[in-house]
């Protein structure tokens, strides 16, 4: 009791450039949860091209733009009345800002998700850089080598309740191998992308297991207590940091 854990999602270099030095000059170590796809493909997320669009755009306008290009198909509709119920409840965004990340995030069907992006992007004249946007490969192994754990955010950052069980397993094994031939994989940790016990299902508590990560951590509003190591080793809670006065997002 009395401890914190640090945990930095999405190895994004800012992580390096001011959260790792800091660390260092506490003499403390934080995980820092790796999406691997920026480095297999040398491409911005999907996710975080929706970040960059928001921090440049009008939500509503973002919004209202979208809509224009969206059909029927394109809806995954299984799911979507949990997914408006559960999912940035934590955060005060402006207008359309969560309509607009629910919709790309949430409800469309991933084949969809990256030419509608990008169909955005040239509507409102922006270019995607994904030059210095992420952490360097070398810096991670020097922050490997500097007692910082370095785990598994899956590959392209999906929310794995969306896909098939096969689809999870290569999002999972693919970046844990990657980590390991760079040299960075201490131990198997790994961060459910986007969090929250909607954004799982068993099938990835099955797919962990079965890869022999050691924790998985989930968002959850409560601290982690000695149970949960044995009953929960697999979505650890977690605080958003939104709940947070500095860690807010909007």
């Amino acid at each position: 009791m009395g401890k914190v854990l640090l945990t930095f999602d999405d190895a994004m270099k800012c992580h390096y450039e001011y959260v790792y030095p800091e660390l260092l000059k506490r003499g403390l170590w934080g995980m820092f949860f790796v999406p691997t796809q920026p480095y297999l493909e040398g491409k911005l997320l999907d996710v975080h091209k929706i970040h960059l669009l928001c921090g440049a755009f009008n939500g509503q306008d973002l919004f209202d733009s979208i809509s224009e290009f969206i059909t029927e198909d394109m809806i995954q509709d299984q799911k979507v009345k949990e997914f408006r119920q559960k999912t940035y409840v934590s955060q005060d965004n402006y207008s359309g800002v969560v309509e607009f990340n629910r919709l790309l995030n949430y409800f469309i069907n991933y084949s969809y998700r990256e030419s509608l992006i990008d169909m955005i992007a040239k509507k409102f004249n922006y270019e995607f850089s994904h030059s210095n946007f992420y952490i360097q490969e070398d810096d991670l192994m020097e922050m490997s080598s500097n007692q910082m754990i370095i785990g598994s955010h899956t590959v392209t950052h999906p929310v794995m309740s969306k896909i098939s069980r096969k689809e999870q397993s290569i999002q999972i094994i693919d970046s844990f191998k990657y980590l390991s031939e760079l040299g960075v994989l201490k131990t198997k940790v790994y961060c459910h992308p986007f969090g929250g016990f909607h954004s799982f299902n068993k099938a990835t508590l099955n797919i962990l297991k079965q890869e022999n990560v050691e924790f998985a951590f989930n968002v959850e509003s409560r601290e982690i207590s000695p149970d949960d190591i044995s009953s929960s080793r697999y979505h650890l809670p977690r605080f958003d940091c939104n709940e947070f006065e500095f860690g807010q997002a909007s």
